[in-house]
């Protein structure tokens, strides 16, 4: 969506004059760029049909236009997962030299996990461009690149760019500082941007996402609340102000605009898991599920893929509420899905044994998911983490221990686990070698797992002095 825009006067003069006609009003003429962005609204506001629909009348009226078409086509790759009949709708365009052809049909391929060849499109498409319009299909090309999160890709056709000073150039390093871990460079980014463009709530959502993925919470909330002082509805604002409010415990505060983001963008699942998960932690179980439930029925009408996700948040919280019938329910509609690792399901199955007193059933699901998957490291620590969840900690932690450095090297987050055990076991020396390799090989990993040992906003990289000089952990 562009930046504010549908919530605009101009857009919304726009939208009353066509819905004014709709409803059996004066005929307007609108272009087909002015209806596109219509059917975009509808569409971003879960409208689906309604989208369809206005884009479909325009190309009534504007037969090959490329707007429309593009729409339709993204509409048909990303909601409903039909790439084939995206591509057919793209070859719809009159105009096979637009840059938007080009855009629609480079996305079909990274969309559909083919970066590299998109990227060699792009490339043989770059003899067709005019000069003139040579310095936004570059740019574009590193848009499209990072909105798939193909970040090398975007760096290169960043550097065909020679407008650093614009600012989608710069929004587009920021956000490949941000996809590389780079995160104080691209909290600077998005700072300068803000400094020049105050009112973009994008912006701000921009800042606040760095922000929280360096828990630096308090700031990521504030620059929530600036966006949302400027859009109250602004769907990413009120997502990482609840994801902010809910790492910081509060959860009673969370909820409120975790909800408020489920209520403004239906198409999303992302604010009824995060409040799930706040309700199951007041102890409000059965408002928990209602929302896990309600994020499946979303999931199965807009984002199928995960609901082995969402079945899988199910079947541990049914387990953890002493329900082990209805959580291996769940793991059975999870185990039937294609994207499914049967091993990893297998400790799933086990988990839910355990934590319900059933240890020879767990017990036997654990060794046939270890088996089966030839002694995977990965299986392994699933494994556990499982046992350490069931607070099995020395059984946990000495099959961690028995793990292969080269093992626990290709899965960082094993040292953090280490960690936590040892500390859970009272073992102070080796509490502290391994915080040390937890916070040096995979810092994002130590925050995950022991920040409940820790100050809510400090950096891993205090960990390991702050446990050192702390004679109470």
């Amino acid at each position: 969506m562009q930046d504010g825009y549908f919530e605009s006067k101009e857009f919304k003069d726009l939208l009353g004059k066509y819905e004014t006609m709709l409803a059996g009003g004066a005929n307007v003429l609108l272009d087909s760029e002015e209806l596109t962005d219509i059917a975009e609204y509808y569409h971003w506001n879960g409208r689906t049909p309604e989208a369809i629909s206005t884009a479909d009348y325009a190309l009534s009226m504007y037969e090959g236009a490329s707007a429309p078409l593009v729409l339709k086509a993204r509409i048909a790759l990303l909601s409903e997962n039909n790439p084939a009949k995206a591509e057919q709708l793209a070859e719809e365009i009159a105009d096979k030299t637009n840059l938007d052809y080009f855009y629609i049909k480079a996305e079909i391929l990274v969309a559909t996990s083919r970066g590299n060849e998109a990227d060699i499109y792009l490339e043989t498409c770059q003899e067709q461009v005019d000069d003139n319009d040579y310095p936004d299909f570059v740019l574009d090309a590193a848009i499209l690149f990072i909105d798939y999160e193909y970040t090398e890709l975007a760096a290169k056709w960043l550097a065909k760019s020679d407008e650093p000073d614009l600012a989608d150039y710069r929004e587009v390093q920021g956000r490949i500082d941000y996809y590389n871990g780079e995160y104080e460079e691209s909290e600077k980014i998005f700072n300068d941007l803000i400094d020049e463009s105050p009112y973009s709530t994008y912006y701000w959502d921009m800042l606040a996402s760095t922000q929280l993925a360096m828990s630096h919470l308090s700031d990521a909330i504030t620059s929530s609340e600036y966006a949302l002082a400027i859009s109250p509805d602004d769907e990413d604002a009120l997502l990482y102000k609840g994801q902010a409010l809910m790492r910081l415990k509060n959860y009673e505060g969370a909820i409120e605009y975790l909800d408020h983001h489920a209520q403004v963008r239906p198409s999303n699942i992302d604010g009824l898991l995060n409040s799930a998960f706040c309700h199951i932690h007041l102890d409000h179980y059965q408002e928990g599920i209602t929302h896990l439930k309600n994020a499946e029925a979303r999931a199965k009408k807009y984002a199928p893929d995960r609901l082995t996700e969402i079945y899988q948040e199910e079947a541990f919280t049914y387990s953890h509420n002493g329900e082990p019938a209805l959580a291996l329910e769940c793991h059975n509609k999870m185990e039937e899905r294609k994207d499914c690792d049967p091993n990893e399901c297998m400790v799933l199955r086990g988990h839910i044994h355990l934590e319900n007193g059933q240890q020879e059933e767990a017990q036997k699901c654990y060794q046939t998911a270890v088996v089966n998957s030839m002694f995977s490291p990965s299986i392994m620590l699933r494994v556990a983490v499982s046992l350490y969840d069931n607070e099995y900690v020395e059984v946990a932690y000495n099959i961690l221990s028995s793990m292969e450095a080269k093992d626990l090297d290709g899965l960082p987050q094993s040292y953090s686990y280490m960690a936590i055990c040892a500390h859970d076991m009272g073992d102070r020396e080796k509490f502290l070698e391994h915080l040390k390799e937890a916070t040096t090989k995979s810092p994002t990993a130590a925050r995950a797992v022991l920040s409940t040992l820790f100050p809510e906003e400090m950096d891993p990289a205090s960990y390991y002095d702050y446990a050192l000089n702390d004679k109470q952990d």
